[in-house]
């Protein structure tokens, strides 16, 4: 019997919004296994769209998402999706919602049990250090605080894979540093994927990476080789995703 690896594993995947034709994301073949993974492109390259199939949120128009050899989008979506926890960039809920009713909420639509919710609720909002927040209102947190709520609500079923859509965007860096920290810090998850810009986030919190332009991967493979063997003199992560889109553009 073929062992299977364990973590995400994408195969002759296709993305596109209809009803146009041109792919979003095409990708062949890749695994996202245990550890943590950059995903790094330019604005436009397909990221977002590539966490959204991998969460379970977006159905592929051709190709298998897996997850421990088990289809994504097979009979048993529903409990496999539970193993999956994504942060987006942003919560789109009501101003007037309070922190801890956000966490609620997000962990009945995920069908978390009632009991079982109401347990996590407030150690979810300790781990990231909102527990003196509970009653304040959503429109009253500042953009750090607001990152970390939808990391919150993002861990509501305690996933065993976790997935990050520009999780420090529009962060100063004070909070960007106090964010990253905590990303660094959480327990449970064994498969990480990091979308990002930033590559400095990109190199300190990751241990592969993956570039994506123009819906293809045009590298994957360790983070530290990549700065290594791309990034110029002064070795750096910058310099080396550059280098990487310029040689498949020219």
């Amino acid at each position: 019997m073929t062992e299977v690896a364990p973590g995400l594993r994408v195969s002759e995947l296709r993305c596109h919004y209809p009803p146009a034709s041109a792919a979003v994301v095409d990708i062949g073949e890749l695994t996202l296994g245990p550890g943590a993974t950059g995903l790094v492109g330019v604005n436009g390259a397909g990221k977002t769209t590539l966490l959204l199939t991998l969460a379970g949120a977006r159905r592929p128009q051709h190709g298998t998402v897996t997850l421990d050899g088990v289809d994504l989008y097979g009979r048993d979506r529903r409990e496999i999706v539970t193993r999956i926890g994504f942060m987006p960039q942003e919560l789109d809920l009501p101003r007037e919602l309070r922190v801890a009713d956000a966490v609620s909420y997000v962990s009945w639509l995920r069908g978390v049990p009632g009991r079982v919710a109401a347990t996590r609720e407030p150690e979810l909002l300790e781990l990231v250090g909102l527990q003196d927040r509970r009653t304040d209102r959503l429109g009253r947190l500042s953009g750090g605080m607001r990152r970390r709520l939808v990391l919150a609500t993002a861990l509501v079923t305690a996933p065993g894979v976790l997935l990050l859509d520009e999780p420090t965007t529009g962060l100063d860096p004070e909070q960007r540093a106090n964010l990253r920290a905590l990303l660094m810090d959480l327990p449970g998850a064994t498969v990480t994927v990091l979308s990002s810009h930033v590559m400095e986030d990109v190199e300190q919190m990751t241990t592969r990476i993956a570039v994506l332009d123009e819906g293809r991967v045009l590298h994957h493979g360790g983070t530290a080789a990549f700065v290594e063997e791309r990034g110029g003199p002064h070795r750096s992560a910058e310099l080396a995703f550059l280098t990487t889109l310029s040689g498949a553009r020219s």
